[in-house]
């Protein structure tokens, strides 16, 4: 890491939002009385920095651009995997579009693993890396099936081929490079419809059993419909920390030994791993 002298270590009273300290040697700085909204100082040595009355988070401008992409996706999603949906209720083994049936049904069971998998494993960026990665490329696979690939592969069959790939490649792409950014958000929140999905295609088979008097299966249909449900609320709360997470303040995995952060705002703040930060 480069070593600055006293006069590029000191920050204080200045508008820094949304620029990268990442891994810089900031020993000594001072950032007293900064706007460091949206900064990233992730595994950034900050000991003995001087982080008083800052004024730290995601600024209004950024909440405003999140939410609008999580609305947008949320809808979007919503969109196509009811309509979806609704036209593989009751399809029976004997019809053609059987297959596609089971194919939707397991596609929102992976989705729905892999947002688990991502939520459960915050802390550890590969594992969410790649649960974001497929959660990313069956997204953009469904979601180009219904806006353009189904029509284009009745007529087009390489087209609407070609379409759902590349779809599926570059979600999948933007969920491993950015998985805790907007495109994790839009991810995320995805993730979340298409396991609202998933769990009514369960409710769905559960009364299915249930009216035919298949007890025993109903009733195992019926649990994992509860555990969906249960995910579905936890993915929520997820993706509320999500979009107030995003373009926020980092200090992930940097050195605050010593730090001060005395009258300091930090709403929404992401202080994870970091080393030696005292609330």
């Amino acid at each position: 890491m480069k070593r600055y002298n006293s006069s590029d270590l000191n920050f204080a009273n200045q508008d820094l939002r949304n620029r990268s300290f990442q891994r810089r040697n900031l020993i000594g700085a001072d950032f007293s009385c900064a706007d460091i909204r949206g900064c990233d100082f992730s595994k950034a040595l900050l000991r003995e920095a001087n982080f008083k009355e800052v004024k730290a988070g995601q600024t209004l401008t950024h909440l405003i651009i999140t939410i609008i992409v999580a609305v947008v996706v949320a809808i979007a999603t919503f969109h196509a995997i009811s309509q979806i949906l609704f036209n593989v209720l009751g399809v029976t083994p004997e019809e053609p579009a059987w297959f596609y049936s089971l194919v939707f049904f397991f596609a929102l069971g992976i989705i729905t693993v892999a947002s688990a998998v991502r939520v459960i494993n915050d802390t550890k960026l590969f594992i969410k890396r790649v649960a974001t990665t497929v959660s990313g490329a069956l997204l953009g696979g469904l979601l180009a099936v219904f806006y353009s690939g189904m029509t284009t592969i009745e007529n087009q069959p390489q087209d609407g081929i070609k379409t759902l790939i590349l779809s599926a490649v570059i979600t999948g792409l933007l969920g491993f490079f950015f998985p805790r950014g907007l495109a994790g958000v839009a991810i995320g929140v995805g993730g979340t419809v298409a396991a609202y999905g998933f769990a009514f295609l369960l409710a769905a088979v559960a009364f299915a059993h249930l009216s035919t008097l298949h007890l025993v299966w109903g009733l195992v249909w019926g649990s994992l419909c509860v555990g969906a449900i249960a995910l579905v609320m936890l993915f929520l709360v997820e993706n509320v920390k999500e979009i107030t997470r995003c373009f926020a303040t980092s200090f992930r995995s940097a050195d605050l030994t010593n730090a001060n952060f005395e009258n300091a705002k930090l709403g929404n703040t992401d202080f994870s791993k970091a080393v030696g930060y005292r609330n």
